[in-house]
């Protein structure tokens, strides 16, 4: 089964995932298979980020996803209601001892799920991930759509 077929048999097939560009290889992240993005622009957004790596359209079933997050979740992230309402690029959404979600990897994945056009804030669901005291991959997902596994960003040591 290609990618494109276990997206679709997973998700939907309405994702807008032209809207970046994704390696070749599937990677397991915390149990769940994710197809991570290459480094560059998100859908004309000036970002430099994210990095190849960062995001990771996530393959695995819904109830995969639903799995991932009674282990690690530890509450939601707020999602804003637009574009224009994220915080600077390398502001961190949330934090931990210095580690924490980068706002421009948080777009770019409403921006993988949705496209560039304008969303509901209601239809997304960011969850916060721990293991102990240490930032895990947040999924962030859109209701009958799909998800994206986003990496948080580790402080230098």
């Amino acid at each position: 089964m290609t990618v494109v077929e276990r997206l679709q048999s997973n998700w939907s097939e309405e994702l807008p995932h032209g809207v970046m560009e994704w390696e070749g290889n599937v990677n397991e992240v915390a149990g769940l298979e994710t197809l991570p993005n290459r480094s560059g622009d998100v859908d004309g957004m000036q970002l430099g980020v994210p990095s190849t790596g960062n995001l990771g359209l996530v393959l695995s079933s819904p109830e995969l996803v639903d799995e991932y997050v009674e282990t690690h979740a530890d509450g939601n992230i707020d999602v804003p209601q637009y574009y224009s309402g994220f915080p600077e690029r390398d502001e961190l959404v949330v934090e931990r001892g210095g580690d924490g979600l980068r706002s421009d990897v948080v777009e770019a994945g409403i921006r993988v799920l949705n496209g560039g056009d304008r969303y509901d804030e209601s239809e997304f669901t960011l969850y916060d991930c721990l293991q102990g005291d240490d930032v895990m991959p947040c999924p962030l997902v859109r209701e009958g759509h799909g998800c994206v596994l986003l990496t948080p960003a580790l402080k230098p040591e």
